[in-house]
């Protein structure tokens, strides 16, 4: 209590105009040696501006979710990475040496984006798709139809993304020495293989919701009454 009182009678006794200086560098001057470290940090975090291919990679890599949401907005940062010019070569992700590296380094970047938009696309599908459609699942042909159509389109969109990694990858691989990016080397030499082949994953999805398409058309032409806009 006599602290208190202490500390009180200290207050009492500074200026004002020294009162009311420590107050405002405290709660309102973000810029000066008493900003407060949890207005600070919001602060220098809005403060950056992705501007590099590099920027929009790592910005991507953050937060990774599977709503449809988040899967939309990564995919719009991963198409402006595209667009974007890279970093110099001194502050690349990884190590590089000279221009052959560089060159073959913005080749796995770009081969490993679009990638991600392919990947993106897919699990933008899912969402639309079904592993198996049952009887009782025929109750709602209309709205699976709809449904069906969108996965399709989906689908049908990673593909290009696909060709894309594929081409890029092949080129990368007429370089006869690796970087200091396993992952990426690594995902390379899988495409060159064949281990990672997506022409024939996607045509397997889309072939089987082919059939379930069709099998959803049978329905509503067996019953026309569930076909929408009929009373």
């Amino acid at each position: 209590m006599k602290l208190c009182r202490a500390a009180i009678f200290f207050v009492l006794l500074l200026p004002a105009s020294l009162a009311a200086t420590l107050r405002l560098d405290y709660y309102y001057d973000q810029s000066g040696m008493f900003t407060k470290f949890s207005d600070w940090i919001p602060k220098r975090l809005h403060q950056w501006q992705p501007q590099f291919v590099e920027d929009f990679f790592l910005l991507y890599s953050l937060k990774q979710l599977s709503q449809q949401e988040e899967i939309r907005r990564n995919i719009f940062f991963l198409k402006i990475a595209l667009e974007k010019k890279f970093r110099h070569p001194r502050e690349a992700l990884c190590l590089i040496h000279n221009p052959q590296e560089y060159h073959k380094y913005r080749l796995l970047v770009h081969m490993h984006i679009n990638l991600q938009i392919m990947r993106s696309y897919l699990r933008l599908a899912s969402l639309f798709d079904k592993r198996h459609l049952y009887f009782y699942n025929l109750d709602f042909a209309p709205e699976l139809k709809n449904s069906f159509q969108v996965a399709e389109g989906y689908y049908r969109e990673s593909m290009p993304y696909w060709k894309k990694a594929r081409d890029l990858a092949l080129e990368a691989s007429s370089y006869n020495f690796e970087i200091d990016m396993p992952g990426l080397e690594s995902i390379r030499a899988d495409i060159l293989a064949g281990d990672i082949d997506y022409t024939v994953f996607t045509g397997n999805h889309l072939l089987r919701l082919k059939q379930k398409q069709q099998e959803v058309d049978a329905w509503l032409a067996q019953k026309p009454a569930a076909q929408p806009g009929n009373p």
